[in-house]
């Protein structure tokens, strides 16, 4: 089933009731937007991309930071769209907290948190603690088709409810399927 074809989290809401079936769906997601090759041109189309989609459903004042980072430490992408107060450094440590959380488990930040609500835990019972960790939409693995050991990086929207900023790169993502593996 191709990416578009999927169901949207955001037709859910974050409730205990729902965290199941939205980490399922955010599983989905993440296995239908592997990457069949990922670079700083890759990087720049789907930053572009996400900003893109933004700006076609922004509402009033929102505003968001996009970031693309690769876990060797190079940042590939980085965008603002807004101003302050709508956005500014908090957005920034919120992108490093879901960037972390991507990282350590290997999956989208959303599907993290969800995972944690599922089961009726809590991240910081586990020990993952804001600022260091966010289990909250927005931080999305990078995988590429061959790989199967783990994300190279992570896409990061943060600015808007978590559902949103997970959907965001899902649908950003969606109008890319020339940079997706087959």
């Amino acid at each position: 089933m191709s990416l578009a074809a999927l169901p949207k989290v955001t037709s859910y809401a974050v409730t205990d009731a729902d965290a199941a079936t939205i980490r399922d769906i955010a599983a989905q997601q993440e296995a239908g937007a592997r990457f069949a090759a990922f670079n700083a041109d890759a990087a720049w189309e789907v930053g572009c991309a996400i900003r893109e989609a933004f700006l076609a459903r922004r509402k009033g004042d929102q505003g968001v930071i996009i970031a693309i980072e690769l876990f060797t430490g190079h940042r590939l992408f980085a965008a603002v769209v807004g101003a302050p107060p709508v956005v500014g450094p908090d957005n920034w440590a919120w992108a490093a907290a879901k960037t972390n959380v991507v990282r350590r488990f290997g999956v989208s930040s959303l599907r993290k948190g969800r995972e944690f609500a599922a089961q009726g835990r809590t991240p910081e019972a586990k020990g993952l603690h804001f600022p260091e960790y966010a289990c909250h939409g927005g931080g999305f693995p990078i995988y590429l088709a061959n790989n199967d050991s783990g994300p190279i990086g992570a896409i990061v929207v943060s600015g808007l409810p978590q559902l949103d900023d997970h959907q965001l790169i899902v649908d950003a993502l969606a109008s890319l399927p020339h940079l997706l593996a087959k």
